[in-house]
């Protein structure tokens, strides 16, 4: 019925959430407060009733159950038609208090306010049910740390801890900022941040997030981020951010509203002239509020941004869940959106019969203590292949060319041709031909020899994520027409890299500008496109596409902040996920719509046969507003479910 400010409910449950430091009765204040006028209005109104309404003192008690409900309304309305120069729903319901008293109605008129204020109390308390997510995430963060300083551990506030601080985590304890482990393993649940149902093992050298739970083991993490620029920090300001702003769809409900009302007056005066009768014309006013049209669309997007924040999909506006409803198109950067965007190691292969996982072993042996890329590769295919590799003696990293060591006086070469040439270790056929053919393939060939001779070839490349066709059938199954990978890389390996994974069309060669253009392009020939990347250089195409979705916490600021949906992990079903929520969001705005047109219509009729009196009146109508937020509640819960 009101404007409902849904940024204000949340804002304000949030904080009564976190009062933690307020005396027992400020607490009860803020927790039960808005439930003492309407129950004090109750108590009035029953009295006057059971007493008699028309009796003195008794009269007065209904006058000021009333005052009490009616004057929030009243100062609504009034304020609405004379500084926003705009009809609203509240003006139906001053009307409606005013004919009431007028007729001598007391008890009708507080009945009718009081319910408005109970149904209003309702919407409001289910809105702030829908900021959930973002109550659950600040209950994430943490108040304190315990720092390592001179030595000792220090426990500070949460505000104190710097970059580059060295932060003690044991286990069963909350991860208090974003780092980077420096010592220790342990295990950690992740789901608040990722969606991860399982453990996931962090050891020197991964990342970890505040509100996160170390399991297993201790950690020591050194602060990469400060606490207003940690994961979760970005997360809830992008959930205050979506559920604070109004769709396309709602200001069509509230447009609806405005013409609604005084139509409902010009009704009520048809009536009222007809029939002479003021309590029928009163009653059109009372089961004419819009309410539950007006409540049907937000309710519903703050429900469905509230549910896609908890399984780590942030929508950044309500609007874009009326646009995802609508797309013809998918397009996809490559690294480390479609690929993990780091080197692994696609093949291993023996020249003139040596056996692969000697080959495997002398590589990891040579790049055992090395920090390169393509060594953390190598060693992580040795550790899969359980090709255990030795502990050099000596190593010589040659930059440019590859690294030389020695094991027991023999030397083990791995690198690149030129590494072979300036060793003066000839390439054969075999080694040549492997060369070429990964060139070919968009993989980097490394050759690697023992004593004198190569013995054979890595390929290490970028690799398709595992879950990529999976994904990419799910958004076809979601209606989506044309699925495009575009890449900066060549034509062929991009082909190679993506082959198998589903996709309509692969582009390539492109600069930032190129899959700008690309995206234009579509978009003039009146397709709706939306646009998934990680990188900086997808930041332009994430803002110009109808909606842009960044790879959350793998991507970089600059995407995230151009993008219209933040995927919170690199899991490619959250797209899928977020198609179908945004359908069924869109689906229950559309049935609240109809369920409130009808339920109005019939109460209308009613009210201007004169079968229904206010009383009777203000109870349909806030049935209906019940029925339209009860739907819009079904949001919270709601899952896809994937077809397999």
């Amino acid at each position: 019925m009101h404007d409902v400010s849904r940024e204000a409910i949340i804002e304000h449950d949030v904080s009564s959430s976190h009062s933690l430091g307020a005396s027992a009765f400020n607490r009860f204040l803020n927790r039960y407060g808005e439930f003492i006028n309407p129950l004090i209005c109750v108590i009035l109104v029953a009295i006057s009733w059971v007493k008699g309404e028309a009796e003195e003192p008794w009269i007065y008690f209904a006058l000021a159950a009333c005052v009490l409900s009616g004057y929030p309304i009243v100062r609504n309305s009034i304020i609405s038609t004379i500084t926003k120069e705009r009809l609203n729903a509240e003006v139906l319901v001053t009307c409606a208090l005013i004919a009431s008293i007028w007729v001598g109605e007391y008890v009708a008129g507080a009945i009718v306010v009081l319910m408005m204020n109970v149904g209003e109390l309702l919407e409001d308390i289910t809105i702030a049910k829908t900021g959930e997510a973002v109550r659950s995430l600040m209950e994430l963060e943490a108040d304190t740390a315990r720092v390592i300083r001179n030595g000792r551990e220090v426990e500070v506030d949460i505000d104190d801890v710097e970059i580059g601080d060295i932060v003690l985590i044991k286990p069963g304890e909350k991860i208090p900022i974003d780092g980077i482990v420096k010592d220790g393993r342990g295990e950690v649940n992740q789901a608040p941040i990722t969606g991860e149902s399982l453990l996931i093992a962090k050891e020197k050298g991964d990342e970890v997030y505040g509100g996160t739970l170390n399991q297993v083991g201790v950690l020591k993490i050194e602060v990469t981020r400060s606490v207003e620029e940690t994961t979760i920090s970005k997360i809830i300001e992008l959930v205050h951010k979506a559920q604070s702003e109004k769709p396309p769809i709602e200001r069509i409900a509230d447009s609806f509203a405005a013409w609604f009302t005084p139509v409902m007056l010009i009704l009520a005066g048809l009536v009222w002239g007809i029939t002479g009768e003021v309590l029928r014309a009163v009653t059109v006013l009372v089961v004419a509020c819009p309410c539950a049209l007006v409540i049907a669309t937000p309710t519903a997007v703050v429900a469905g941004i509230g549910n896609a924040a908890r399984r780590g999909i942030l929508i950044k506006g309500g609007a874009i869940l009326e646009i995802i409803g609508k797309l013809t198109t998918f397009v996809f950067d490559k690294t480390g959106t479609l690929t993990y965007g780091a080197p692994a190691v696609r093949t291993v292969i023996g020249f003139q019969g040596t056996d692969n996982k000697e080959v495997l072993s002398l590589a990891g042996t040579a790049e055992r203590h090395s920090e390169h890329p393509l060594a953390a590769a190598i060693l992580k295919r040795c550790e899969e292949e359980q090709a255990w590799p030795y502990d050099p003696d000596d190593t010589q990293v040659i930059v440019g060319r590859g690294i030389v060591a020695n094991k027991d006086h023999r030397e083990i070469l791995v690198g690149n041709e030129k590494l072979f040439n300036e060793k003066g270790v000839p390439l054969s056929v075999e080694s040549k031909s492997f060369l070429d053919e990964m060139a070919e393939k968009g993989a980097t060939g490394v050759l690697v020899g023992h004593e004198g001779k190569i013995i054979g070839g890595i390929a290490i490349a970028d690799l398709l994520k595992e879950d990529v066709h999976e994904s990419i059938r799910d958004i076809k199954k979601m209606g989506i027409s044309k699925v495009i990978m575009l890449t900066g890389d060549n034509q062929k390996v991009a082909d190679t890299i993506a082959e198998g994974a589903g996709l309509d069309e692969i582009v390539a060669d492109l600069l930032p500008e190129g899959k700008l253009e690309h995206i234009k392009k579509m978009k003039a020939a009146g397709e709706k496109v939306a646009m998934v990347g990680d990188g900086i250089n997808d930041a332009p195409s994430l803002v110009e596409a109808d909606v842009g979705i960044a790879m959350g916490v793998i991507g970089t600021d600059a995407a995230i902040e151009a993008a219209d949906i933040a995927l919170t992990s690199d899991d490619l079903g959250k797209a899928s996920e977020a198609i179908a929520l945004s359908r069924k969001t869109v689906q229950i705005i559309k049935q609240s719509l109809v369920i409130s047109v009808v339920i109005n219509g019939v109460a209308l009729i009613l009210a201007s046969t004169g079968d229904i009196g206010p009383i009777l009146g203000a109870v349909i109508h806030n049935i209906g507003s019940i029925v339209v937020v009860g739907n819009s509640s079904r949001l919270i819960g709601y899952r896809f479910k994937k077809d397999r």
